[in-house]
């Protein structure tokens, strides 16, 4: 079974951050729920160097519709130069889990 849904992870600097992104992701219904995960440790070259941050990360669930979208509010919205946005497809799962999602996002 093939869904229409995704999930994309992006990290924040900070949870202020992270809740700010993800309330404005679900208000304006790109996201049916998203999680923050805090505190995560990360660690990655930048500029040539190793880097280390705390960071939040966030596990967004959405529609495959809304991708674009949500790559752009996460670009408008983000405190990096360059933010991660990966995405999942989801294969399968709980079906009233999914009638939910098409539901708050219609």
């Amino acid at each position: 079974m093939t869904t229409h849904f995704r999930v994309i992870f992006t990290t924040c600097a900070d949870v202020s951050e992270a809740r700010s992104m993800a309330e404005q992701l679900v208000k304006m219904k790109l996201a049916a729920c998203v999680n923050i995960l805090p505190n995560i440790e990360s660690v990655y070259m930048w500029q040539g160097d190793v880097s280390y941050a705390t960071e939040c990360k966030l596990i967004i669930k959405t529609k495959s519709e809304k991708m674009n979208e949500v790559f752009q509010t996460i670009k408008q919205l983000h405190s990096y130069d360059v933010p991660e946005i990966q995405v999942i497809d989801v294969a399968t799962g709980n079906l009233a889990y999914f009638n939910w999602m098409d539901e708050v996002l219609n």
